[in-house]
């Protein structure tokens, strides 16, 4: 037989098989990320996400776009709607028998967490928005202020748009314009800012999920100590919330862990 023959012959069985094959495989890796993004977030916190080509329809918010490889852009998408507590709550209901003084008591802890501040507020630099614009397009990340307060012994607490610590070499580290360092621990403060926003705002946000401010937080603010974060109790299901969000973030941005 002819080698010409065998050539034609070969490329007639074969051709059906390379029509079919991607011709551009690079372009899926856009959406292969989107999908993964939305698998993260709907098995940690059990909400629904899909998939979109290029923006997310209305109603629907962006989690993370991609556009660095070649191809089209995708987008991570999640329904707004399963973020917003109920408009009316019947009675008896989850909320009903909350203190009524307790957004009082939250605006007092803020105030005497406020009158500790040492120096003037610092804000995030541009390359740490840039990062983390994809990941929380919900919040005006210009507009978050982070502080240093005496007022706390630990950790860090977060009053919606305003981040305390009581580390000022940890406010100073994340906001540091020359080289800021993305920590998980900023990834779970700026969880909890998204969630005041999404939330409708902090008096929506205080009611919804601050469950209890034990006497000892304002006994010790009457003796003029410091305040132990580990005592202000917010529902479980928001800080497992910001938890995840942190992780699921990190991963992709290689922070740092502490």
């Amino acid at each position: 037989m002819r080698p010409w023959l065998i050539i034609t012959i070969c490329i007639t069985l074969f051709s059906p098989f390379i029509s079919q094959a991607e011709p551009y495989p690079e372009q899926r890796s856009n959406r292969q990320l989107a999908v993964t993004v939305c698998n993260d977030y709907r098995e940690n916190n059990r909400l629904p996400c899909f998939v979109s080509r290029n923006d997310c329809p209305r109603g629907f918010e962006v989690i993370e776009r991609f556009t660095d490889s070649s191809g089209p852009t995708f987008s991570a998408c999640r329904d707004k709607r399963h973020e917003r507590p109920r408009l009316s709550m019947p009675p008896g209901g989850r909320f009903a028998g909350k203190n009524p003084q307790l957004l009082k008591q939250f605006d007092r802890l803020v105030s005497a967490i406020e009158k500790g501040q040492v120096g003037r507020s610092m804000h995030l630099p541009k390359a740490s928005r840039e990062q983390l614009g994809h990941f929380f397009s919900a919040i005006d990340l210009t507009r978050i202020k982070l502080v240093y307060s005496k007022a706390l012994a630990n950790g860090c607490f977060t009053d919606c748009r305003q981040i305390f610590c009581a580390s000022g070499d940890q406010v100073n580290a994340w906001t540091d314009p020359q080289a800021p360092v993305l920590s998980i621990r900023l990834l779970h403060q700026l969880a909890h800012v998204e969630r005041c926003e999404i939330q409708g705002g902090r008096e929506r946000f205080v009611r919804t999920w601050l469950k209890h401010l034990p006497d000892e937080v304002f006994n010790a603010l009457d003796r003029g100590e410091a305040i132990d974060t580990e005592m202000i109790h917010f529902a479980m299901y928001m800080e497992s919330h910001a938890n995840n969000r942190a992780e699921s973030i990190c991963r992709r941005l290689s922070c740092e862990r502490e």
